[in-house]
């Protein structure tokens, strides 16, 4: 009989962070087996998808005889919207903590914080924007993971504690990468080049392709653009006139390159698997401070992640060549001194609110930026 739990972590259902966050949780301790059987089922889960509630069903029996920790839901990423089978719930101990991990829809996750129904949660810097938006002062300042608590104006418990470092294996680097992505411009290799893609879209009426859920973040950070709503960004690009472009989530570049299409400059925002906690649950909660300090959130600053960035940069680099135009260098992707004043500073667990103050550590920021990009080259120079 299972202990009553005494932290709720929620996690996606299915897909690449539920897989790198569980391989994740071997590290603390987590029973490897039981961790191995939810990833072999959940990898057969999209071939057994099924429009029929009743075939699926059968995939659904099968597993739970395995282990029960699944459920069915709608694969809404699919065009025919099939049953699938997906992770539903687990309890584990962790270094002493009941833990209960349950599955949900990757941006559902931050909307739970905000409804005081779990303690915490991994998610992506995207799906957190495009859930609360209305919390920040200014959303598109916020492109880094690192200014999203200081933008926080309006009165919620959600925050940011730091990267999860979730890696997976890469083929161009044959190595562990970090599931890092960018917001970036595509468009056909035949279209025109402008360095203020910007301007030029809003001055001819160009069309925007963008998914559906990212809608609200690019309309508010260009609401000048003639944004059009798709479910698939790159066929978009391709089907449409020329002089039409996309905005759409880019890790390796493997998609854009099968297809022919350019990636332009810097991204919208940059993105990664990050832990979102319940600020307000956390300060009154011993538990979740100990589970939290378990996870080891990392710093954008630290010398993990700067290692990690330098990987990501290097294997999108390496694998989009010369169809990376206006690539920006990696230390200006990384950051600008302009970030320290829409809040890029250093914070830790221990500080108020885990946010910076207009007052506090702006200088040390920008040696700390200084310092960051001189080993961020570094690393850069060694993997290339």
């Amino acid at each position: 009989m299972q202990q009553d739990f005494e932290i709720t972590c929620a996690i996606p259902r299915t897909g690449r962070t539920f897989e790198n966050f569980l391989a994740k949780l071997k590290i603390l301790g987590v029973n490897n087996h039981e961790i191995d059987q939810i990833l072999a089922i959940s990898k057969k889960s999209k071939a057994m998808s099924r429009i029929s509630f009743e075939e699926a069903s059968q995939f659904l029996f099968e597993a739970l005889k395995e282990i029960p920790c699944f459920g069915l839901s709608v694969d809404r990423k699919r065009e025919n919207r099939p049953y699938r089978v997906g992770f539903l719930a687990y309890q584990w101990i962790i270094n002493d903590i009941c833990v209960r991990i349950e599955g949900e829809e990757p941006h559902n996750g931050s909307s739970l914080i905000r409804l005081d129904e779990i303690d915490c949660a991994v998610v992506g810097l995207d799906e957190l924007l495009t859930m609360t938006q209305y919390y920040l002062q200014n959303p598109s300042l916020v492109t880094k993971w690192g200014m999203y608590n200081y933008n926080i104006e309006k009165p919620t418990g959600i925050r940011i504690a730091g990267s999860a470092q979730l890696t997976r294996y890469n083929p161009v680097l044959k190595q562990d990468v970090q599931d890092m992505v960018g917001f970036f411009l595509i468009s056909k290799s035949s279209s025109s080049i402008y360095k203020d893609f910007v301007a030029h879209l809003s001055k001819n009426g160009q069309r925007v392709f963008v998914k559906g859920r990212y809608v609200g973040i690019v309309a508010a950070a260009y609401p000048e653009l003639k944004i059009t709503s798709v479910e698939n960004v790159e066929d978009a690009v391709l089907e449409a006139e020329a002089g039409c472009v996309g905005l759409e989530i880019v890790q390796t570049g493997n998609t854009l390159k099968r297809k022919g299409l350019i990636l332009h400059g810097e991204p919208l925002f940059l993105s990664e698997s990050l832990y979102v906690v319940d600020y307000h649950r956390y300060i009154k909660n011993p538990v979740l401070q100990k589970f939290v300090d378990n996870l080891k959130p990392v710093g954008y600053f630290e010398d993990e992640r700067i290692k990690q960035f330098a990987l990501w940069y290097c294997a999108l680099e390496k694998n989009m060549g010369d169809s990376w135009l206006n690539k920006p260098s990696i230390t200006d992707l990384f950051c600008h001194s302009e970030d320290i004043e829409n809040g890029l500073r250093p914070y830790r667990l221990q500080t108020r609110h885990w946010k910076p103050d207009d007052h506090y550590k702006q200088e040390q920021a920008l040696t700390l930026i200084t310092e960051a990009k001189l080993r961020l080259n570094s690393y850069y120079n060694e993997y290339t």
